[in-house]
C-alpha cells in the first residue's frame, strides 16, 4: 500500500517559530528543505517567479541530487498573500495573477507531478575553456573536461512535502462572524465590533459577559479559509491545519536565556571580548519579555529591545576602565542608565547583583 504525504496548512502570528518548526523537521529528518516567499510567485507568463521555483531551490537545497530533492520539504511562507482579492473596480472579469492565479498553478505540484526544472547554466561552465583554445598551458593536453550538467531536471512531488504558513491577519473575524450568533438577554453572546482589540493585537472571540481563555483561531475551518480568499481546490489538498499560538512570556523568557546561542549569551560573549562582565536581573529579564510581547513581533522583538538597552553601553565600556556591567528592572523601563564598575570593584558588583535578585525574590513573595 503506497503512504501519501500530507500537506500541512500552519497559521500563526509573526514571531511565532513557523519556520523554525519546519527547519527542524528537515534537520531531524535529514532531508533537504527550502523556503520560498508566495509573495513574489505570479502566474506562468507575467513578471515575477512561477512556482517551479520553489522546486528548483529544493534541488539546489539537494546539491542538484534528483533522487534526493524528491523526498524533501518545501516551505511556503507569506501564503495568506496569495489569497484571492476583491476587485476594487468591481470588473468580476479581471485576472489576479498573483493570488487566484499562483494558487491554480500550485494544484499540480502539490497533489503529485512530475515538475521539470532547469537546472544549472552550462554555458558559464565552458566560456573560459573556449577562451583558452589557442593558448593551452603545458601538461593539461590529456585532461578531461568535467562533465557538463543537464539542461533540465524532472522532479517527482509525489513524496515533497509542503507546508504553508502564514500570519492570515483578519481570518478572526472570518471565524467569529460564523460562530457568534446574536440573541438577547443577560448571558447573551453579544457580536464582535471589527475594530476591537485585546490584548497585543489579537481580537477577542467576541464580547461576552464573561471571558472565554480559548484561542478562536483554533476553530478554524476549511469553509473560513474559502471565505478569506482561497478557492476549494487549493484547500481540499491541505488536509492538515494546525494553528500556532502566540509565544507567551515564559515562552520568551526561554528564547532569551535558554536556548542555544541565546540573545543574554551572545551579548554576554560581546561584552566578554573586551574583558568586561554584563549580568541581567531576573528582574530585568521578565521586563524585556513584557515589553517583548507588548510591543508583539513574537521573537523578532527581544533582539530590538535588547540593541536599545545595551547601545550606550556597547560604545562606552569598550576601551574604557569598566569591568563590571549590571542591568535592573529600573534600567530596561529607562529610569536609570545602566550600573559600571571599574577593575578591582568586583565584590561590590556581586554583592549589589545578590541583593537585586534578594529584593526580587521578596517582592514574589
Amino acid at each position: 500500500m503506497k503512504q501519501e504525504l500530507l500537506s500541512q496548512f500552519h497559521r500563526g502570528p509573526t514571531g511565532s517559530g513557523k519556520t523554525l518548526l519546519a527547519r527542524t523537521l528537515a534537520r531531524v529528518l535529514d532531508v533537504p528543505f527550502s523556503v520560498s516567499d508566495a509573495t513574489s510567485f505570479t502566474q506562468a507568463g507575467y513578471v515575477g517567479e512561477d512556482v517551479e521555483m520553489a522546486i528548483q531551490r529544493l534541488l539546489q537545497a539537494a546539491n542538484w541530487d534528483p533522487a534526493r530533492a524528491s523526498s524533501g520539504i518545501v516551505y511556503i511562507d507569506e501564503v495568506d498573500k496569495i489569497a484571492r482579492k476583491a476587485s476594487s473596480t468591481g470588473i468580476e472579469g479581471s485576472r489576479d495573477v498573483g493570488g487566484e492565479g499562483v494558487q491554480q498553478a500550485l494544484l499540480r505540484m502539490m497533489e503529485g507531478s512530475v515538475i521539470t526544472v532547469q537546472g544549472k547554466s552550462s554555458g558559464l561552465e565552458s566560456a573560459p575553456s573556449a577562451a583558452g583554445e589557442g593558448r593551452s598551458r603545458p601538461g593539461t593536453r590529456g585532461q578531461s573536461p568535467a562533465p557538463p550538467r543537464p539542461d533540465t531536471y524532472n522532479i517527482d512531488t509525489s513524496n515533497v512535502l509542503f507546508i504553508l504558513s502564514g500570519a492570515f491577519v483578519g481570518l478572526d473575524t472570518v471565524v467569529k462572524r460564523r460562530v457568534s450568533k446574536g440573541s438577547i438577554g443577560f448571558t447573551a453572546t453579544l457580536a464582535p465590533k471589527d475594530d476591537e482589540t485585546e490584548s497585543g493585537g489579537f481580537l477577542p472571540f467576541f464580547t461576552p459577559n464573561r471571558r472565554l481563555l480559548h484561542n478562536i483561531l483554533d476553530l478554524v475551518e476549511p469553509s473560513d479559509l474559502v471565505k478569506y480568499g482561497f478557492i476549494p481546490e487549493f484547500i481540499s489538498r491541505l488536509p492538515s491545519i494546525t494553528t500556532l499560538a502566540p509565544l507567551t512570556i515564559p515562552d520568551l523568557r526561554r528564547i532569551l536565556t535558554e536556548v542555544r546561542g541565546s540573545l543574554v549569551s551572545q551579548y554576554t560573549a560581546l561584552f566578554g571580548y573586551s574583558g568586561v562582565e554584563i549580568r541581567f536581573t531576573s528582574a530585568a529579564l521578565d521586563q524585556i519579555c513584557r515589553k517583548a510581547s507588548e510591543r508583539g513581533g513574537g521573537a523578532r522583538g527581544l533582539r530590538g529591545i535588547m540593541e536599545a538597552l545595551l547601545l550606550e553601553p556597547m560604545y562606552e565600556v569598550p576601551g574604557s576602565t569598566v569591568r563590571y556591567v549590571l542591568i535592573n528592572e529600573e534600567v530596561v523601563l529607562g529610569k536609570k542608565q545602566a550600573m559600571y564598575w571599574s577593575r578591582g570593584e568586583g565584590p561590590a558588583f556581586w554583592a549589589a547583583l545578590a541583593s537585586e535578585e534578594q529584593l526580587a525574590t521578596r517582592q514574589q513573595l
